[in-house]
C-alpha cells in the first residue's frame, strides 16, 4: 500500500479512482430539506464539538463516573459550554473557501487555515507545524506530505470534512478527489486522505437519504464501493460495523472493534456506527458517540456531521442549538455559510466544482 500510495500521491491530478457509482435507489427531496440537511450537516459538526469537547481524552468509564450520561452542553476544562475547538474552526475555514470560490481552491484554503488559526481552540501539534509553514509560502500540495515522514493519517481531515460532503453529495467522483486535495494540505497520508473521503460519502449519502428511510445495510454496502479497494483496514471496520450493528455490544465492545482515538481509521467508522446505530434521533447519535470517550470531541463532530445531514437542522435539539457561541464566527456565522453554499449549489454556480 504505500508503494502504491507513493506513485500515486507524486503526481497531482492522479488520485486514485473507484468505478462510477450509481449508489443505489435515490429520492427526490423538496430544496427546502436539502438546504436544512445543509445546515445540519455544519450545525452538527459544531454541536458534537462542543458536547465532546469537555471530556476530550476521558474513557468511557471516567465520563459515566462523573455525569452518568453526558447529554448536556457542560463547561470544558479550557473553554466555557458551547465553544468549538479546532474541528469545527477548520470546518468554518472549508467553508469559506468553497463559498468565495465557488469550487475547490488549495491555495485559498491553505491561507483559510492561516488567516483563522487560533492556539485556544486546541490544535493538535502536526496541524500546527503545518500551519507554520503555509505561513511562511510552503505550497498547499506540500507542506502535509513532510509531516510524520510521509504525512499524517490523523483524523483531522476527517473532522472538518462536512462542507465538501454537502457541496459535492452528489457528484461521487469529484467527492474524492475534493476530499483528498482538501485533506492533504494537512494529513497527507492514504489513509488520513482516505479517512477524509470516507468521513465526505457518509455525509453525503446521508444527504441524498430522506430521514425515516435509511436502509443500513445498502449504507455499508455503498460505502464498501467507495472506499479504495488497497486500504484493507477501512474494509475491515465496514465489516465490524455491520457485525456490531446485529448485537447490542457495549461501548467497551465497540471502542475495541472500532477504536476512539485520533487516526482516522480508529474513529471516522466508530462515527459512521454511531449514526447508524441510532439514527433515528440525531441527539441518540451524539450522544452516545461522545459518550464512547477518547478523542470525544471530534467523534462527536464527525457523528453530528453525518446525522445532521440525514436529520436536518430541525431535529438538532434547541437546547443544545441555544448554548453554542454566537460571536463573530459563532453559530449564526456557520448557517449563513450552509446557506451560502446550498444557494451556489443549487444555482449550478460552481465554475466546474474543482
Amino acid at each position: 500500500m504505500e508503494e502504491w500510495f507513493t506513485k500515486v500521491y507524486g503526481r497531482m491530478g492522479s488520485f486514485p479512482k473507484k468505478q462510477k457509482l450509481n449508489g443505489g435507489a435515490e429520492y427526490r427531496m423538496e430544496p427546502k430539506l436539502v438546504k436544512s440537511k445543509f445546515i445540519g450537516s455544519l450545525l452538527g459538526t459544531f454541536v458534537g464539538d462542543a458536547l465532546g469537547m469537555p471530556v476530550e481524552g476521558y474513557s468511557a468509564t471516567m465520563i459515566a463516573r462523573i455525569y452518568g450520561v453526558l447529554n448536556e452542553i457542560v463547561h470544558g476544562g479550557w473553554n466555557r459550554p458551547g465553544c468549538y475547538t479546532d474541528d469545527t474552526q477548520m470546518m468554518i475555514g472549508v467553508a469559506e473557501s468553497l463559498v468565495k470560490c465557488k469550487r475547490f481552491d488549495g491555495n485559498d484554503l491553505a491561507n483559510r487555515f492561516v488567516d483563522n488559526f487560533d492556539m485556544t481552540r486546541g490544535y493538535g501539534p502536526g496541524t500546527m507545524r503545518v500551519i507554520m509553514k503555509l505561513s511562511e509560502g510552503y505550497p498547499w500540495d506540500k507542506a502535509g506530505a513532510e509531516l510524520f515522514d510521509g504525512g499524517s493519517y490523523g483524523n483531522g481531515a476527517a473532522m472538518r470534512i462536512a462542507p465538501i460532503g454537502v457541496f459535492y453529495h452528489d457528484e461521487s467522483e469529484q467527492l474524492r478527489d475534493v476530499a483528498y486535495r482538501a485533506s492533504m494540505i494537512t494529513h497527507a497520508h492514504l489513509l488520513g486522505m482516505e479517512g477524509g473521503a470516507i468521513q465526505a460519502y457518509a455525509i453525503a449519502r446521508a444527504v441524498r437519504t430522506p430521514a425515516g428511510i435509511l436502509d443500513r445495510e445498502h449504507f455499508l454496502n455503498s460505502l464498501r464501493a467507495f472506499i479504495l479497494d488497497d486500504v484493507d483496514i477501512y474494509h475491515e471496520k465496514i465489516n465490524r460495523i455491520q457485525d456490531l450493528l446485529e448485537k447490542n455490544p457495549t461501548s467497551h465492545e465497540v471502542v475495541d472493534a472500532l477504536g476512539n482515538n485520533i487516526t482516522s481509521f480508529d474513529s471516522v467508522p466508530t462515527a459512521i456506527y454511531s449514526f447508524l446505530a441510532h439514527h433515528a434521533s440525531f441527539e441518540e447519535a451524539v450522544v452516545y458517540a461522545v459518550n464512547l470517550g477518547g478523542d470525544t470531541d471530534t467523534i462527536g463532530a464527525m457523528t453530528g456531521a453525518i446525522s445532521g445531514a440525514y436529520h436536518g437542522y430541525e431535529n438538532i435539539p434547541t437546547r443544545w442549538l441555544e448554548k453554542l457561541e454566537n460571536g463573530t464566527k459563532g453559530r449564526d456565522y456557520i448557517i449563513s455559510l450552509a446557506e451560502q453554499l446550498y444557494k451556489i449549489w443549487s444555482s449550478g454556480n460552481t465554475t466546474g466544482k474543482w
